[in-house]
């Protein structure tokens, strides 16, 4: 992937540095970041930042037993973190997926329209969370539909516009409840492939939308 232009805002950026993104949201981020050093400088930035807050805070009581239980996992060898063989990286239709979506399992890609196809992604230990693979033909745009909560669309490769701004590999679109009528359309001369997930089920405005969210599940 290129250099990403369009990137996360702080919130979510602070929220994947705090733990408090959804497994789907957070790697939607992850693979952002692979191509983002920009976006790597900013969570480095909030998580020392929350490290200095730690500090400063006073002590907390700890009891006996659970200093007892963190030592016995020290000894055991459980808290040690294993380094396992390198993650071959996945490939779909002769795209090679990002080195984060390397544990993830994909479905099969299935059918909506001539010009439009999905596939499940399954995230491990997460298996409820919305996130699916977008194909998209030039010239075709997805289902035009609102948010309930945020959603977080990776380009992959190819590019689309939406109205609010051009997105090429490598851009992470972060949309909400404030974006009501949303219609990504593809730009590129070739296919575009995107990671999507959302926080809630969206809201689909046209028929066709609404005809296969339950089939696709976001």
């Amino acid at each position: 992937m290129s250099n990403p232009r369009q990137h996360p805002g702080d919130e979510t950026l602070l929220r994947h540095a705090t733990g408090n993104l959804g497994a789907g949201l957070r790697l939607v981020v992850d693979v952002h970041l692979e191509s983002c050093p920009h976006c790597r400088e900013r969570v480095r930035l909030f998580e020392a930042a929350g490290g200095a807050l730690l500090e400063r805070l006073p002590p907390a009581p700890v009891s006996p037993a659970l200093i007892e239980a963190v030592f016995a996992r020290v000894d055991s060898g459980a808290a040690r973190p294993l380094r396992g063989p390198a993650r071959r990286r996945q490939s779909v239709d002769g795209f090679a997926l990002p080195a984060a979506m390397a544990d993830c399992a994909i479905g099969p890609w299935r059918f909506v329209h001539p010009k439009l196809r999905w596939a499940r992604v399954a995230v491990p230990g997460a298996p409820r969370e919305r996130v699916i693979l977008l194909k998209i033909a030039p010239g075709f745009s997805a289902p035009e539909h609102g948010h309930r909560g945020l959603e977080l669309t990776q380009v992959l490769y190819g590019a689309f516009s939406d109205g609010r701004g051009f997105y090429g590999p490598g851009d992470l679109v972060e949309a909400d409840d404030e974006v009501e009528h949303h219609e990504p359309r593809v730009t590129s001369d070739g296919d575009c492939l995107c990671l999507a997930a959302a926080e809630r089920p969206l809201r689909f405005n046209s028929l066709l939308g609404r005809l296969v969210q339950p089939l696709i599940g976001i």
